[in-house]
């Protein structure tokens, strides 16, 4: 019978049977030690064993065991016997813990049942609303005590709608009377204001020219709201200075008018002969040299916009068929049809919000303009204007094309007031 190698699951040491006699197999009740780890060996394991000297040094053999309990490997005995001890204190640290945590719990749990029954116990007890009610008796007389006691000495504002007409009149005076013969308390006595009648064919521009004023004038002194709706015979005032007609309200002061508009303080005083700087809710001040904002001017002459390319117009603001498919669908702008190349230009003053393209208005640009508008151009064959350029009105901005979803060159126009779009022909001139 061959020796038959075998390695234990130690640390490094090895052992065999080699020496053993080829009769006979190791005993079940052996175990291997290293055979120098004893002073002495009975004669008997010595016989079994064989010669001291066929055992080289540090070679485990097959010993008996002192331990009771069967054959067993030193070294196997003291690792086991070591594992077993460490997991015996884990386990015990485990414990220790496990008792530590729920005694923990415990307490935390009787103290908040203690505290939810002595609060359960007050609130129950009629005692708290006793006290609760007495408190609240005694802040409500102290509080009359005090308004009684300790008013101040001076007129009470009055309540409710009539306090506004009190707290004005501190920062207001009230107006003065009107003279019987004019309409207005205080109406620019240095200023010559003569009448002109509207005949066919006048505009405000025309008219502004003749006499040599500004527009703004003419639309301030007269309370124009839209001067598309002028009709012959419009009997207009007009004042021999530039300048417009401001009336005074509520909360106005001459210094806060005069920064508005920009002009010199002492100019509105020589203007209008004041004084002081009083003045009275409705009065009418001439302030010198002031114009209107320009889109507001715009607005009421009906050219806040104007055209960004000329040609006829091939589809309106509005719903209609889809030119691909035939599908109705809305069509947030107008169509102007052109040749491709030709300038498009900016319909009014203002900076570019965005540039690129889009699949459905090909090459675009969008403009943002002071206020609440914005205008957009679809289907450039190119644009020659970036993002955040600063564009004047009539500048150009780009080439009309056909890019995108079109079905020829033309220019798609939009004009956006609050983010909706609004029908651009109401806007442009």
């Amino acid at each position: 019978m061959s020796p038959v190698p075998s390695r234990l699951g130690t640390s490094g040491v090895r052992w065999s049977n080699r020496e053993l006699p080829a009769h006979r197999a190791a005993p079940p009740h052996f175990t291997s030690r290293p055979v120098g780890s004893f002073s002495a060996l009975r004669d008997q394991d010595l016989r079994r064993v064989g010669p001291r000297k066929a055992a080289p040094h540090r070679r485990h053999v097959l010993v008996p065991s002192r331990e009771a309990g069967g054959p067993r490997h030193s070294f196997l005995v003291g690792q086991l016997v070591r594992r077993k001890r460490q997991k015996a204190e884990r386990g015990e640290r485990r414990r220790i813990k496990r008792e530590r945590t729920s005694a923990s719990r415990q307490d935390t749990d009787a103290g908040t049942a203690s505290f939810l029954l002595v609060a359960r116990g007050v609130l129950r007890t009629p005692w708290l609303y006793a006290g609760l009610l007495v408190l609240a008796l005694a802040a409500i007389a102290v509080t009359q005590a005090g308004s009684v006691h300790f008013a101040p000495q001076k007129a009470a504002l009055p309540v409710s709608q009539d306090v506004d007409p009190v707290l004005y009149q501190l920062l207001v005076p009230d107006p003065a009377p009107a003279p019987a013969a004019t309409a207005s308390p205080a109406l620019l006595n240095t200023l010559k204001v003569s009448s002109y009648k509207t005949t066919g064919g006048d505009t405000l521009s025309k008219i502004a020219s003749r006499f040599r004023l500004n527009v703004d004038t003419l639309v301030s002194w007269n309370g124009i709201r839209d001067a598309r709706s002028l009709p012959a015979g419009t009997l207009l005032s007009v004042p021999n200075s530039d300048g417009l007609r401001y009336t005074v309200r509520r909360g106005d002061t001459l210094q806060g008018i005069a920064r508005a508009y920009g002009v010199d303080f002492n100019g509105i005083l020589d203007a209008n002969m004041l004084s002081s700087s009083v003045i009275t809710v409705g009065q009418d001040l001439f302030i010198p040299g002031a114009r209107l904002n320009p889109n507001e001017l715009n607005r009421i002459l009906g050219s806040l916009f104007m055209y960004p390319v000329q040609g006829p117009i091939s589809s309106y603001f509005g719903a209609r068929p889809d030119p691909f498919t035939g599908v109705p669908n809305m069509h947030n702008g107008i169509d102007i049809v052109n040749k491709p190349g030709t300038t498009i230009m900016a319909a009014m003053a203002g900076t570019v919000r965005s540039v690129g393209f889009n699949f459905n208005y090909g090459n675009y640009v969008i403009i943002q303009h002071s206020g609440v508008y914005q205008t957009l151009y679809g289907h450039l064959t190119r644009y020659v204007v970036t993002r955040g350029q600063r564009v004047s009105q009539g500048q150009k901005i780009g080439e009309l094309g056909t890019t995108g979803y079109s079905t020829g060159p033309h220019l798609h126009f939009s004009i956006f007031k609050n983010g909706e779009a609004v029908d651009p022909l109401r806007f442009l001139k």
